[in-house]
């Protein structure tokens, strides 16, 4: 579980009801009609926007914000074990662990080196994968980016919805129907400010540094692979992934 996202959460749910308790009964802020513009607006120009397989991935993605990243250590442990097997000679054993590791792109790195591929191929579908791998997440960052900048927009669709109806009712001298009216045009707004910059924005946040840190760790994968395709011993693959792996040091300052 990633904290980080559910502490989020949990303080822009504690900052919209503070927000609106300050100001008096929360469900003074509530209003369907207003919602139903915003987010019924939002979701039609969605589904006119992106295909429905685009739609779906978005979502799956929305799921992946919830999960803390595992790194790749266990991947790293199955590298040097496979280049072990390979130091040794013993092709049998090296395919038989490659066969059994659990990441797609380790596993076919791993399987094109065994097979002796030529080490401009072997980098060219490796970093074909990755480039792969990134435009897909990008797509999927760029949905709800799309969705925060559409958010708004209907916001202003509701506000000018709801002062034709207010304006409509002013001749009638109807107070309460002129508060209706108004009530639409404000909410409608607020709810266009808050799903754009409360939930939209953060999660395609949240997808653009999730990619960046798998492309960062399949890229360590990657050196790993160039290294066992080189012939190095699995105590230099070791100590690279080692170096390649530690986040906290300070190039410049050594801290």
């Amino acid at each position: 579980m990633n904290l980080t996202t559910v502490i989020g959460l949990v303080g822009a749910i504690s900052l919209l009801g503070f927000v609106a308790s300050s100001e008096g009964e929360i469900i003074h802020y509530l209003n369907l009609t207003g919602f139903i513009i915003v987010f019924g607006g939002v979701l039609v120009a969605a589904l006119i926007a992106f295909q429905g397989r685009e739609l779906g991935a978005a979502l799956r993605a929305f799921g992946t914000i919830f999960t803390a990243d595992h790194g790749v250590r266990a991947e790293i442990v199955e590298l040097i074990e496979v280049s072990r097997h390979l130091a040794q000679k013993n092709i049998h054993l090296a395919e038989e662990r490659a066969g059994r590791i659990a990441s797609p792109f380790l596993k076919l790195g791993l399987q094109l080196v065994i097979d002796g591929t030529p080490m401009d191929d072997l980098m060219h579908i490796m970093n074909w994968r990755i480039r792969k791998m990134a435009e897909i997440e990008s797509a999927q960052a760029r949905f709800f980016r799309t969705l925060a900048a559409l958010a708004p927009g209907f916001g202003l669709l509701g506000t000018l919805a709801g002062m034709v109806a207010m304006l409509r009712e002013l001749g009638s001298g109807d107070i309460a129907r002129v508060g209706s009216g108004m009530a639409v045009a404000m909410l409608a707004t607020l709810y266009g400010v808050v799903l754009s910059n409360l939930i939209f924005k953060p999660i395609a946040v949240k997808i653009e540094q999730r990619t960046q840190r798998r492309v960062a760790m399949l890229n360590i994968l990657l050196e790993g692979i160039l290294l066992v395709s080189l012939g190095r011993s699995p105590t230099v693959v070791g100590d690279a992934m080692q170096a390649f792996v530690n986040e906290t040091r300070d190039e410049i300052y050594d801290v």
